[in-house]
Parts: structure tokens; sequence; C-alpha cells
């Protein structure tokens, strides 16, 4: 474990050295991303202006849910975006040669190599926002709320990354599978809105094929004392099951690598 948190750390360093080498464009970035942030969280306002809840959701709620989304999209293009993309190149241009013949796990190098460093901006703007919503709410966040948001918070994560790995492994049977991954993309911008919301059958869309319902929706309501054991049991056994999955389907696909000398 040392030694892949040493790694780890190692990746990080590298890749915010690359990216403060355009400081400017760092720089733009961020600002992006605050404009970005502060019209939504102002769209909310303006939209609660005419109503006080929608759809069973309140303003605190609301803005706990968007704080989240942010938490959740900046975490996702921290690490997995980038990662999964320099893959799927690899795959195709021969390059994965040289990641299968380190000493350290496959799976590990794949996911965690590449960072987009500045994205931890929006991540940290997303828990800003979250700690607001939550000091907004009409009831206090007690120990076991803030307990099923951690754990529902952390199935998010691994449903998304389970999902990501999956799909990013049918490059190894398959030239191009950026068009599936677009279709991901679009369903992540549609995570920032409660799933409540939706029609029936993008609703299960959101909660069994594409999880983001799951990581963004569940722990907004998870705070808020609003999903009970039972449902936290069930995302924790899908989370578990999807993980195992993407382990198995991830080792499926390497053996059927036949690398760029073949």
């Amino acid at each position: 474990m040392t030694r892949y948190l040493g790694l780890l750390r190692l990746f990080v360093r590298t890749e915010l050295q690359f990216a403060l080498e355009y400081r400017v464009n760092l720089l733009l970035e961020i600002m992006q991303m605050i404009v970005v942030a502060g019209t939504s969280v102002a769209a909310v306002l303006i939209l609660f202006s005419y109503t006080t809840v929608m759809n069973g959701w309140t303003l605190p709620q609301m803005i706990v849910l968007l704080g989240v989304y942010y938490v959740v999209q900046g975490a996702e293009e921290l690490v997995m975006q980038p990662s999964f993309q320099k893959f799927m190149e690899g795959v195709r241009d021969g390059t994965l040669d040289f990641i299968l013949l380190k000493p350290v796990s496959s799976q590990f190098m794949v996911s965690f190599r590449h960072f987009q460093t500045v994205q931890v901006v929006q991540v940290l703007m997303g828990l800003g926002v979250t700690v607001f919503g939550l000091s907004q709410l009409a009831t206090v966040v007690t120990l076991g709320a803030a307990l099923a948001f951690a754990l529902t918070l952390a199935c998010g994560f691994v449903l998304i990354y389970a999902l990501l790995l999956a799909l990013s492994t049918l490059a190894f049977w398959f030239v191009k599978v950026d068009n599936i991954l677009a279709i991901f993309w679009a369903f992540i911008d549609a995570g920032r809105f409660p799933i409540d919301i939706y029609p029936g059958w993008l609703r299960l869309t959101m909660s069994t094929v594409i999880p983001i319902g799951i990581a963004v929706t569940v722990p907004a309501k998870a705070v808020a004392g609003q999903v009970d054991a039972q449902t936290m049991a069930l995302i924790a056994g899908a989370t578990l099951l999807a993980w195992l999955f993407s382990r198995w389907f991830w080792k499926r696909g390497l053996r059927a690598y036949t690398g760029a000398s073949a």
C-alpha cells in the first residue's frame, strides 16, 4: 500500500509540474470553473425565487446536491477521464505494452497514472457549496446522516469508476470506444439535477446503467436523513458487484490484448 501511495504522490507531482508550464492557461481554466459553478448556483437561486419546493426538494437541498455534483464531476475529471482516455490511446498505438511490463498492477497504472490537477479546484468548490447548503438546512445534520452521506458518496465514486473501467476495457476489442464514453459524459451533465424530476425511463437509466443518480442524488438525500438503512445496504451490495464485475472484465480484456508487436 505504501508503494502505491508513493506512486500516486509521484504521479500528482509530475502532472502538476506539467500544468504549471502554462500558468496563464491554468488560471483561465480556474476562472472558467468559478464562472460555471457560480452561474449554476445563481440559476438555482433564481429558480427558487419563484417557488419554495421543487418536486420535494427545498433550496438548501438543491444547493447540497449541486455541491455534491461538482465534487463528483471534479473527481471524475481529475483522474478517471484523463487516465482512461490515455489508456484507450495506448491500446490503439501499442504504448500500453510499456505499462504492462512494469512491476505494478496494470489496473492501478491505467486508472491513476494521469491527472488533471486543475480539477482539484472544482472538487474544493463543490465541497464549499455542499457545506454552504448544509448550513442552510432546516434540520441539524446528525452523525448518522453524515456517515450515510460518506458511505453513499464513496459508493457513487466506485460505481462510476467501475463503469468507466468496464467501458474502457472494450478498447481491447473495438477500435474506438470514445463514442460510447461521450454518452456517459452527457449523462454526467444531467446529474446536476435530482433524478426525481426526470421521466421514469431516464430515472431508471441514471440509477442503474449510468449510476450518476446514485453518485449525486442519493448522497444529497442521505445527508438530509432521507435514505434508510435498507437502501444503503442495497447500494453497497450493488457497488460490490459492480467492482467485482469490472475487475473480472479487466482481466478478461488483458487476456485478449495481443500487444503492439503481435
